[in-house]
């Protein structure tokens, strides 16, 4: 397990990776890493392609939401894949316990490139995946989601308390 302390996860919206409020969600809770941003897992069975074997979109979901977070982490921007090219090395087990991690390889003002991993517990990389991103200010994110701007400011402010959101 992650010795980094945990991400406060104060999102308001209910995204299907991360939301505490989604209750089909996978509920995701993310740790700052020094490069990023991670969390620890286990996929429920259900969430198989064919059975012990955790669905690709499935996969690519865990993927997505670490360079998300990696961005939000290091950052401070939220923001919208423009694409991803993933690559799935060996199976991903649904109920064993998963690693997923994400950096920031370069960021802009407008656009980003990340970096995601999936791991077995035992470090073995199972899939991986780079992205690229359009990143969005806090008005524009509001105007995209319909969540209230000051929501998506207190989130983004737990995240970084000492830094005002953009």
């Amino acid at each position: 397990m992650s010795t980094h302390p945990p991400l406060p996860n104060l999102w308001p919206g209910n995204c299907f990776g991360c939301s505490p409020h989604n209750p089909h969600g996978l509920k995701l809770e993310f740790f700052r890493t020094d490069e990023g941003a991670g969390a620890h897992c286990t996929l429920a069975g259900h969430l198989c392609g064919m059975e012990g074997i955790a669905h690709g979109g499935i996969v690519s979901t865990l993927l997505d939401e670490a360079a998300a977070w990696a961005l939000i982490a290091h950052a401070r921007k939220l923001g919208l894949t423009t694409d991803m090219n993933i690559r799935f090395v060996k199976p991903v087990p649904t109920g064993r316990p998963l690693s997923v991690q994400a950096r920031v390889l370069e960021h802009g003002r407008k656009q980003a490139r990340t970096r995601a991993f999936v791991t077995s517990d035992e470090g073995e990389l199972l899939a991986e995946a780079e992205s690229n991103w359009m990143l969005m200010s806090l008005s524009a994110a509001a105007r995209f989601t319909g969540l209230p701007r000051e929501r998506l400011e207190a989130f983004v402010a737990a995240l970084h308390p000492a830094v005002r959101a953009p």
